[in-house]
């Protein structure tokens, strides 16, 4: 009987330890403008668990319901959330050297084709936004951490018209969704129309317009394979690569100890890898399906490949002017010219990756974040 009752206080005691060591865990607050299925989601869902796996912390995923992608970069600021995935594409004047180096997304596809340009590019942002001064002032301004960049294929042409030679592009309607495709269609004689992304399957659907610059993703997203007759894959080019992962909250990171900064930090490249991993197989499965569809996949000539990376390479210029004159940037000309020789880096060092999120994340790991301490970073 005594044994018995020894045996119910030492299970008692450890109840209410354990009690305790769960009441004082720190819970966190993710914000994921995305519903759940969707590659950020499931990326920002397995930094969370990656997270718990090796810290006590606690991290509640919200999708869609804490903030919306436009509100997540000043709910992150303000406290509402610890974590979110915040779209700087959205804010131009206050991530601005960020932008920056996300408008020159078009290199990325330019020259040496990679199949996954959006690897690079994510590997490139984050090794320069890491190692830039005033990309981290312009962070801690808005109170937040950055923890890397994510991004996502390459943009293409779905089109109901085809577009087969130079002269076919002139006089189209094109969809875009950024200033640099803009000035790409017009630079090739054809008209850039502005619409949001779900007035995209109306418009075409309706001829308003003829091509819809946008990655493959697409397709199956915004179901526009029953619009769509005809893809282009090789232009425009360019990936959407305004994107912070998992930004943290000032505060909050600022809060944790060094050990559970380190594992954020560890688990960021995953979170990266993941949504690019996933976003990247989505395209290639549209394409699939979308030749089986019958809608007719057209191969660039080389005469308008060359002459959209002539435009590329020109078009730098105007992003250097764009980004001195209204928002004041300094030293733009050689902030372009060291990102380039980064996305180049990034081009060689993501080759043969793209079906190995894994092989992925440790390639980030190895050349970036191993490399950030986690005593002095952000603090």
């Amino acid at each position: 009987m005594m044994r018995l009752v020894r045996w119910l206080a030492v299970f008692a005691a450890m109840c209410v330890a354990f009690s305790v060591q769960t009441a004082e865990a720190k819970r966190l607050k993710a914000a994921v403008g995305f519903p759940k299925g969707n590659a950020v989601n499931q990326a920002v869902e397995g930094f969370a668990d990656y997270v718990e796996e090796h810290s006590d912390l606690r991290v509640r995923v919200f999708s869609m319901s804490l903030l919306s992608l436009k509100e997540t970069a000043p709910g992150l600021r303000d406290g509402i959330a610890d974590i979110g995935f915040v779209l700087t594409a959205y804010f131009p004047a206050e991530y601005a050297e960020t932008n920056l180096v996300a408008n020159l997304s078009m290199l990325a596809t330019s020259g040496e084709r990679k199949p996954s340009p959006g690897m690079a590019m994510a590997g490139a942002m984050s090794e320069y936004v890491f190692n830039c001064a005033e990309c981290q002032t312009e962070y801690k301004v808005q109170k937040q951490v950055y923890l890397g960049s994510g991004a996502s294929p390459s943009y293409m042409m779905l089109c109901n018209k085809p577009l087969r030679t130079i002269a076919d592009l002139k006089g189209k309607r094109y969809r875009s969704g950024a200033a640099n495709f803009s000035r790409w269609s017009e630079h090739f004689g054809g008209v850039a129309v502005s619409l949001p992304a779900n007035d995209v399957y109306e418009a075409m659907g309706q001829g308003v317009v003829d091509c819809n610059m946008m990655s493959a993703t697409e397709l199956s997203n915004l179901s526009l394979f029953d619009v769509t007759k005809y893809i282009v894959p090789a232009i425009p080019g360019g990936v959407f690569a305004g994107v912070a992962t998992t930004n943290v909250n000032l505060e909050t990171w600022r809060d944790l100890s060094v050990e559970e900064r380190q594992v954020m930090l560890k688990g960021a490249p995953r979170a990266n890898s993941i949504v690019i991993s996933r976003y990247h197989a989505l395209a290639n499965e549209n394409l699939t399906t979308a030749a089986e569809k019958g809608i007719e996949v057209i191969a660039a000539p080389a005469d308008v490949l060359a002459a959209s990376d002539d435009f590329v390479n020109r078009d730098l210029d105007q992003v250097g002017r764009e980004f001195t004159t209204a928002y004041g940037l300094d030293g733009v000309k050689a902030k372009i010219a060291r990102f380039t020789g980064l996305l180049e880096k990034w081009k060689k060092l993501t080759e043969g990756l793209e079906n190995d999120p894994e092989a992925l994340a440790e390639v980030y790991w190895k050349e970036i974040y191993s490399k950030i301490d986690p005593k002095t970073y952000g603090m």
